[in-house]
């Protein structure tokens, strides 16, 4: 996960480097989490790092590798806005160091009380209703020196490319899961229609239109009726009535 260029080289190299985005990352907070720490490796201890994550009609995510990156993050919903915010609603790269204009005056402030000199905020191009961006937070009077801006302006390139894979990896895993749920009622279902069907020789529809039945009338789902339905034939419950196969006894 770690990058660590030598010193005073610019990283061009761009391909085969991914970010272990999906071990142990089982939700958005664990993801930008990863991503601050992460950022923070990849330029060799030179910055701390934030990240900021936006989902279409979702609340922001926020984390850093640092407490003070933490707070500065934090701090932007609490200030009006920042270069987090910034970064992803205008999707740019956006410099706050001694150049920076006057309306980011306050905000240099706010860093020099937390510790640092500067900060780079670089967008992640993401797409599906997403949004997100990092913040590198540079300590002492160095600045923002052209190796550390190329630099972060690759990790970003590298941390975009293994978000979205991550993301669709989380995506397949959950249709996955949804499946499986889907897959586990339909057989429950089954089994349930082929007990009423023994019971009562009746067709597959009109066990299933019993069950949905059942399902209306007790407000549950056919899925709970049916797999109570199996409950009781397994817990060797006496046979229904004819006029309500599968279903007269408590379910």
């Amino acid at each position: 996960m770690a990058v660590q260029p030598a010193a005073g080289t610019v990283r061009t190299e761009r391909r085969g480097f991914l970010l272990d985005l999906i071990t142990g990352t089982e939700t958005d907070q664990d993801l930008v989490q990863r991503l601050a720490e992460a950022g923070a490796l990849a330029l060799g201890g030179s910055a701390d790092c934030a990240a900021l994550l936006m989902r279409a009609g979702g609340p922001p995510v926020r984390a850093g590798n640092s407490p003070a990156a933490a707070a500065l993050a934090s701090s932007e919903d609490r200030n009006g806005g920042g270069p987090l915010a910034h970064a992803v609603s205008a999707a740019e790269l956006l410099k706050v160091d001694r150049t920076a204009p006057t309306r980011w005056q306050a905000y240099r402030r706010r860093l020099s009380a937390s510790g640092f000199g500067a900060a780079l905020a670089v967008p992640l191009g993401l797409e599906d209703r997403m949004s997100c961006a990092l913040l590198f937070l540079v300590r002492g009077s160095t600045g923002l020196t052209p190796n550390l801006v190329a630099e972060a302006r690759w990790f970003a390139e590298v941390a975009a490319q293994s978000l979205r894979l991550a993301l669709e990896v989380r995506s397949v895993r959950s249709a996955g899961d949804n499946l499986k749920n889907v897959l586990e009622g339909r057989t429950s279902i089954d089994v349930a229609c082929g007990v009423i069907m023994a019971q009562n020789s009746c067709t597959y529809a009109e066990a299933f239109s019993k069950l949905a039945g059942a399902s209306r009338q007790r407000n549950l789902k056919v899925r709970s009726v049916a797999e109570n339905v199996v409950k009781s034939v397994g817990a060797g419950t006496p046979a229904a009535r004819p006029e309500t196969p599968g279903l007269a006894q408590p379910l």
